[in-house]
C-alpha cells in the first residue's frame, strides 16, 4: 500500500527496551500474572481517573466480567446498534437479553430519544460505546435516562484510551469502563483488556470473576462463578511500555486528525465534531460520504487507481442486521425493527488511515486521491 492503514507506535528504542524487559522476564521464570500486571493495572487506573483496574485477556472478556459482576441473568441491557458485535455478545454470555437502540447518524452514538422509548422494566445496564474514540455529546442525557430507570451506565471504551468529557477521562464516566488492548487500538498489548471502576464492591467481584470464582487466588476455594480471564506478565510488559508513552501517542493521533480536518475543510465530506470540552482519542478519523455515493465503489477506485486503502468502518453492518439474531431471536428483548439512524451511519461512513507519526505527505496523498475519486463519481 502507498499509505499503510495502520502502523504500530513502536520505535527502535521501544523494541530494544522491550526486548531487554522480555529477556529479564523469561530469565526470572515468572511469566504468569504477577507484579508487572499489578503495575500496569495501577498505571491504567490512574490514567483513567479510577480507583482500580482489573487486567484481563481481551476487551470482550472485560465486557463480560463487567456484565457478570452486575448479575444480569434474566434482565436486559441496552446496546447501541453501531458497535462491534462483542458488545452484545458479552452481555448475552452474562445471561442478559439485548435491547438494540438506534444511533444518531451525525455522531454514530446512541440516540437518547430511542433509548428512552426502549427502556424496559428489566433493563439494568446501558452501554455507552465511545465509538471511534469519541465520547457521546449526549452523555449527560443518557446518564439521566439510565439513572431514572435504575440502570447502571457501562462504558465500552475499546476505542477510547485517553478520550475525555469535560475533564473526566473515559473509564471514569460510568460505573465501569471496559477497554481493549488489541493490536490496532490506541494503546496496545497485542491482546488484552481492562475494566476500570471506583467501586470497591465491583472491583472485588471483578477480581473473583477473573480467577475461577476464588476470592483468595490460589486457595482452591471457589465462592462464586468465574473463568480464567488472567493476563500474562508478557502482555503487561507491553502495557507498561505504552503507558509510558500514552501522552505522546495521543498527541500524535490528535495532530494527524487535525491535519485531515485542514485538508478536508472545503470538501463535501462531513465529519464528527466533538463538543467543547470533549477530547477524542482519534482512534478513527471518520468522514461521511454524500447521500447516494456507493462506499464500495469509492474504496475499489481508491485501491485500483491510487493504491490507497481505507481503514475499516465502525461498523459497516449495524447490529440489528447481523444474521445471528435470526438464528437466536430469543436473545433480543424484542425485535428491533428498522433502525434508520444506524443504517444511515453505517452506509455513509468512511475511515481514513490514521496512526501516530503518519507523515503529512501520506495524509495529503489519501485526501487528494479520495477527492479525485469523488470527482469522478460526480461529487463536486
Amino acid at each position: 500500500m502507498s499509505v499503510p492503514v495502520v502502523k504500530l507506535p513502536f520505535s527502535e528504542a521501544d523494541v530494544e527496551e522491550t526486548a531487554r524487559e522480555f529477556a529479564a522476564l523469561l530469565r526470572s521464570g515468572h511469566v504468569a500474572m504477577g507484579s508487572r500486571v499489578r503495575a500496569f493495572e495501577k498505571a491504567f487506573a490512574e490514567f483513567c481517573g479510577a480507583t482500580s483496574a482489573v487486567n484481563v485477556g481481551s476487551g470482550t472478556q472485560a465486557l463480560e466480567i463487567a456484565f457478570r459482576a452486575l448479575e444480569l441473568e434474566g434482565s436486559s441491557v441496552a446496546v447501541p446498534a453501531l458497535t462491534f458485535m462483542a458488545t452484545a455478545f458479552a452481555a448475552v454470555a452474562a445471561g442478559a437479553k439485548i435491547v438494540l437502540v438506534d444511533t444518531d447518524p451525525r455522531t454514530l452514538q446512541m440516540d437518547p430519544a430511542d433509548l428512552k422509548r426502549k427502556m424496559r422494566f428489566d433493563t439494568r445496564a446501558v452501554v455507552l460505546v465511545h465509538l471511534a474514540g469519541n465520547v457521546s455529546p449526549d452523555l449527560e442525557e443518557i446518564e439521566k435516562i439510565a439513572a431514572d430507570n435504575g440502570a447502571v451506565l457501562i462504558e465500552d471504551a475499546a476505542h477510547a484510551h485517553g478520550a475525555s468529557a469535560n475533564g473526566k477521562p473515559a473509564g471514569s464516566l460510568g460505573e465501569m469502563g471496559c477497554f481493549s488492548f488489541y493490536a490496532t487500538k490506541v494503546l496496545t498489548t497485542a491482546e488484552g483488556g481492562m475494566v476500570t471502576t471506583s467501586s470497591e464492591e465491583l472491583s472485588g467481584k471483578l477480581l473473583t470473576l477473573r480467577e475461577h470464582g476464588q476470592i483468595r487466588p490460589g486457595s482452591n476455594v471457589h465462592e462464586g462463578f468465574g473463568l480464567n480471564h488472567r493476563p500474562s506478565e508478557i502482555h503487561a510488559v507491553l502495557g507498561l511500555n505504552v503507558m509510558a508513552r500514552a501522552g505522546e501517542i495521543l498527541a500524535a493521533r490528535r495532530e494527524a486528525s487535525l491535519r485531515y480536518d485542514e485538508l478536508l475543510a472545503s470538501s463535501p465530506l462531513g465529519g464528527i465534531v466533538s463538543p467543547a470540552g470533549y477530547l477524542s482519542s482519534c482512534y478513527k478519523h471518520v468522514r461521511f460520504l454524500p447521500p447516494g455515493i456507493d462506499r464500495v465503489a469509492v474504496k475499489d477506485r481508491l485501491l485500483s487507481r491510487f493504491d490507497v486503502r481505507l481503514a475499516g468502518e465502525v461498523y459497516p453492518v449495524p447490529l440489528h442486521k447481523q444474521p445471528y439474531w435470526e438464528k437466536h431471536p430469543g436473545k433480543l428483548a424484542f425485535p428491533p425493527g428498522r433502525l434508520p439512524g444506524a443504517e444511515e451511519g453505517a452506509a455513509r461512513q468512511i475511515c481514513l488511515p490514521i496512526w501516530p507519526g503518519i507523515p503529512p505527505e501520506s495524509q495529503k496523498t489519501v485526501v487528494d486521491s479520495l477527492l479525485e475519486v469523488l470527482s469522478g463519481l460526480g461529487v463536486a
